[in-house]
């Protein structure tokens, strides 16, 4: 059996939740019942191809719990998404 390394706090995870929405956010921890990201944001279509927009635009910034009983799986983002992801909602440009 294969061991998954876990997850490092700051990474970029992909959430598919009970609903079937898919959240891309940044990682802050975890525990039994809750799963803490920051910065979560959705994939959309803008006409020329794909954007990341804020899951929840009217939210304070800060962390947010998501309660496990709502998410079907996480796991760590595809890196040009997250690339993407890190340009989108930051200051920074990666090459």
């Amino acid at each position: 059996m294969l061991l998954k390394k876990p997850i490092d706090k700051g990474s970029i995870v992909t959430i598919k939740l009970n609903s079937g929405e898919e959240i891309i956010a940044r990682f802050e921890s975890q525990n039994d019942t809750d799963l803490v990201v920051s910065k979560p944001s959705v994939l959309t279509s803008n006409g020329t191809g794909l954007g990341i927009m804020p899951w929840m635009i009217s939210a304070s910034k800060g962390d947010i719990e998501l309660n496990k009983s709502t998410i079907v799986t996480f796991t760590q983002t595809d890196e040009q998404i997250a690339k993407s992801y890190v340009e989108a909602t930051s200051s920074i440009k990666l090459a």
